[in-house]
């Protein structure tokens, strides 16, 4: 009797530190953002029973997998990393204000410019994917632009509140300088509770649309989920439409697989540019995120120019190489004849570029037999 209550003591004690540390963490780490109001978010039509769902049936790693997946991961034999030159800073722009100018600045954060304006999505720029500056999947390298150098900007976009697109430390960095954040539904919680007016903030379900100053912006189906924390799906999430005067851009942020990139087109194609994620894939969690074949599926199911790969080469989210995605991708795009455009991290680049493929090769010993 005396070891069944030491043992039920021992398991108290340890619930006991773990809802301590959970409350901890939730009221006295910022970054860790804050929830929004459940009866808010049960006026949109896209919310069931407390959550927020998708508009097909949608499933993420389960809990029994957890333990194969991290057998794997650090069974796996792949190259995790790049070599430590993979570095990389601002390049290539244009004074030519009329044109479209275009540069990615690692995983899914993208930067925008014509005629003096700029616009961001996702702008993930911190050190790592993670609430914690200690612990977290950390950047191969640097943003070629860090937050501070960044300009004025016209707006923000987010596709949804995950560490790898949505960084409190960003936000913070960016908030004085930017006109409007373009969120979407919930999401604006962690902005407000991070010092953003809630004038600049502006919430969008799918299909709504702001037009301001030469940019129209419209929230646009996506496959996908939410959460920080021990939170699930408590927030929206989204792709975007950015129109630009007259330049067409569909942004994935991340995405699954699924019909609706066909009803984005036929409602607001046809897109000059689709950016289209490509990495962190794996069969537990395949429904969330695309691999290089299925982001041009997806980009075939619209009439678009040209395709470009983010959310790969920034962070160590899964359990393939760093480099495998845009690999894949190199390979679809010859054999399938897919018009890419493949460029490294801070280089300026316009829609009737060539596309700089294979630029990535010398960053891998595994390719680059070094």
């Amino acid at each position: 009797m005396k070891t069944f209550l030491k043992i039920i003591k021992g398991l108290l004690i340890v619930v006991a530190f773990f809802f301590l540390g959970y409350y901890m963490v939730k009221y006295f780490v910022p970054s860790v953002g804050k929830a929004p109001n459940s009866e808010e978010m049960a006026q949109s039509p896209y919310y069931f029973k407390g959550k927020f769902i998708n508009s097909v049936q949608t499933k993420s790693a389960e809990f029994s997998q957890v333990p194969q997946i991290v057998r794997n991961y650090f069974k796996r034999d792949v190259e995790t990393n790049p070599s430590t030159d993979y570095i990389f800073t601002e390049t290539n722009k244009l004074e030519n204000d009329s044109i479209l100018q275009v540069n990615w600045l690692g995983h899914a954060a993208m930067l925008f410019y014509k005629n003096g304006k700029y616009v961001l999505a996702d702008p993930m720029l911190g050190e790592r994917a993670s609430p914690f500056q200690f612990m977290g999947p950390k950047r191969f390298s640097a943003p070629p632009i860090s937050a501070e150098n960044l300009p004025e900007l016209e707006a923000v976009v987010i596709s949804h509140d995950h560490y790898d697109h949505l960084d409190y430390e960003t936000i913070r960095k960016i908030t004085a300088k930017t006109k409007y954040f373009y969120v979407p539904t919930g999401v604006g919680a962690s902005l407000e509770y991070w010092g953003v007016p809630s004038e600049k903030i502006k919430e969008f379900s799918w299909w709504d649309t702001h037009t301001e100053n030469g940019i129209s912006i419209t929230a646009t189906p996506a496959r996908h989920f939410s959460g920080r924390l021990f939170s699930q799906n408590n927030t929206f999430w989204a792709s975007w439409v950015i129109e630009m005067e007259g330049e067409n851009i569909y942004f994935g942020g991340d995405t699954g697989i699924f019909d609706g990139f066909k009803e984005i087109d036929e409602k607001l194609g046809p897109f000059d540019l689709a950016i289209m994620p490509i990495g962190a894939y794996n069969d537990a969690w395949h429904d969330i995120h695309m691999d290089a074949k299925e982001a041009v599926d997806a980009f075939q199911q619209m009439r678009a120019g040209k395709l470009f790969p983010i959310h790969w080469g920034t962070f160590d989210l899964a359990l393939h190489s760093w480099f495998e995605p845009i690999l894949e991708l190199e390979n679809i795009s010859i054999e399938r004849q897919i018009p890419l455009l493949s460029h490294p991290q801070g280089k300026w680049f316009r829609v009737d570029d060539d596309s700089d493929n294979a630029w990535w090769k010398k960053y891998s010993k595994e390719i680059s037999g070094e």
